[in-house]
């Protein structure tokens, strides 16, 4: 049976000693009685099998929270969706591979919804990478995320024809009307629209600028000068950041593997718009009390030292620990 008892021997099994006896030690340190911690980070060599230890740490997560969560959710946060598939295969202990879903964080509303989305499963493992998940100040986004913007908004603006033409933004008409027309937000959660309409009205300068902007657009055009593209793509970067911020409670995250991540150590800290999104993930809490836990798992997270000739892209070795260890500990 789909939902039967999750039972963690047969996904620990294949395991070597050592990685064992990571694994017990990782999931004491994140569920145990005794001061547990909200992060942690497994740095090993090459070879040594980071993803079973994550493996392990998976199913005895499930296996703890089954009786007491109605659903789990393990993201995976991966450089690329090429990885993040084959990586998911190996993680998924229940071995059902349509549970995996490579995802953006403004679509989610439209999965979590009816049958087919996250609420109909027990499990879900979702991945994400910070280039479509995080990184929302400059792009457009894809046309669905676009149409579902409008259908959250047409009502509280004072032009909706105006936003309907500027949301369009390059996508043939054809299309954008079928995308529009097509999309609903029935079976989304009331949350999500509630918060997502309340943050952008409660921000007022985003406000008076979407209405700004909506007068740019009384009727559509076959091209755009730039004094109107230029601000109507700022406009539609803000509102995904709003609604990416909307949705995190729609994730509801358990369990968060950030795969290799220095690469993407920016997320960790920092004041941009993708560090607080992803810190509203790893800071999740639930209404049934459960809290989000954070995995990090790395094979070479920092040189020693900084030579004075390294390229500058490569960074402060010696400041990215500082900073990392602040992220685990949750202080400076």
């Amino acid at each position: 049976m789909p939902n039967e008892r999750f039972r963690a021997d047969a996904a620990l099994a294949p395991l070597k000693v050592f990685q064992r006896r990571t694994v017990d030690y990782v999931f004491d340190r994140l569920y145990g009685q005794d001061d547990p911690v909200r992060q942690f980070l497994v740095a090993d060599e090459v070879g040594l099998g980071k993803t079973m230890v994550a493996r392990g740490v998976i199913a005895r997560m499930i296996e703890h929270l089954w009786d007491t969560t109605k659903r789990i959710d393990i993201l995976y946060i991966c450089s690329n969706q090429a990885i993040a598939a084959q990586n998911l295969n190996r993680l998924n202990v229940l071995n059902r591979r349509e549970l995996a879903l490579p995802t953006r964080m403004t679509l989610i509303p439209l999965q979590v919804r009816g049958d087919q989305g996250l609420d109909a499963n027990k499990v879900n493992f979702i991945s994400l990478t910070p280039g479509t998940t995080f990184d929302l100040r400059s792009a457009t986004g894809v046309t669905q995320e676009r149409a579902l913007l409008h259908h959250l908004l047409h009502d509280l603006v004072s032009r909706p024809r105006g936003l309907h033409n500027l949301l369009q933004v390059t996508a043939g008409i054809d299309g954008w009307n079928r995308a529009v027309d097509t999309l609903t937000l029935q079976g989304v959660d009331k949350r999500i629209i509630e918060r997502f309409r309340r943050d952008v009205q409660a921000d007022r300068d985003l406000f008076e600028e979407l209405e700004r902007v909506c007068e740019l657009f009384p009727r559509r055009r076959d091209s755009y000068p730039p004094e109107m593209t230029q601000p109507r793509n700022s406009l539609v970067a803000r509102l995904r950041a709003k609604l990416s911020h909307a949705c995190v409670d729609a994730l509801q995250p358990d369990l968060i593997i950030m795969d290799e991540f220095q690469r993407f150590r920016d997320l960790l800290h920092g004041d941009s718009d993708a560090a607080i999104l992803a810190r509203e993930l790893f800071d999740y809490s639930g209404g049934d009390g459960h809290a989000a836990r954070t995995l990090l798992l790395s094979a070479t997270p920092y040189r020693m030292l900084t030579l004075a000739g390294d390229e500058p892209d490569e960074g402060d070795h010696y400041q990215d620990f500082l900073e990392t260890l602040s992220f685990l500990y949750g202080r400076e």
